[in-house]
């Protein structure tokens, strides 16, 4: 009965692995690119995604350079409990969930993410969205 017990254990285990081997997602959604936060993103699409290795401690930031003055949203995918946050010249701006905001073109913005020292988080994808929303009429602006 034992011995029963540790070749299902280890059957299942091994299904598990072979499962899981190699995988890791460039992307959520295969139509949009995903960038890694470790290059500098320049001119990104309309809609695109950067992913972060936030597997240990600390700040991970992507530099983003937009080509144009925009209305763009901005969402964390996936569990919500990682930190996310904007940061320009100036200022920075939490992002909890979702936010939608004004960003200049020519200006890099650093988007930074961090797990918050759980250990059970591995990547945070996050994905920008280029809204048909005039940015002159747009605020507030970031």
């Amino acid at each position: 009965m034992k011995r029963t017990f540790i070749n299902v254990f280890v059957l299942f285990l091994t299904i598990g692995f072979l499962q899981n081997y190699g995988c890791k997602p460039t992307s959520t959604n295969p139509q949009f690119p995903a960038y890694s936060s470790n290059d500098a993103i320049v001119d990104p699409p309309d809609i695109f995604q950067v992913v972060y290795d936030i597997s240990y401690n600390g700040d991970r930031l992507a530099y983003i350079t937009f080509d144009s003055n925009a209305v763009w949203r901005v969402e964390k995918l996936g569990d919500i409990r990682t930190m996310f946050w904007a940061k320009n010249d100036t200022s920075s701006f939490i992002i909890e969930k979702a936010d939608t905001l004004g960003l200049k073109g020519g200006v890099t913005y650093i988007f930074g993410a961090n797990n918050n020292n759980n250990n059970e988080f591995n990547s945070l994808f996050t994905q920008f969205n280029k809204l048909k929303i005039d940015y002159d009429t747009y605020e507030p602006k970031f």
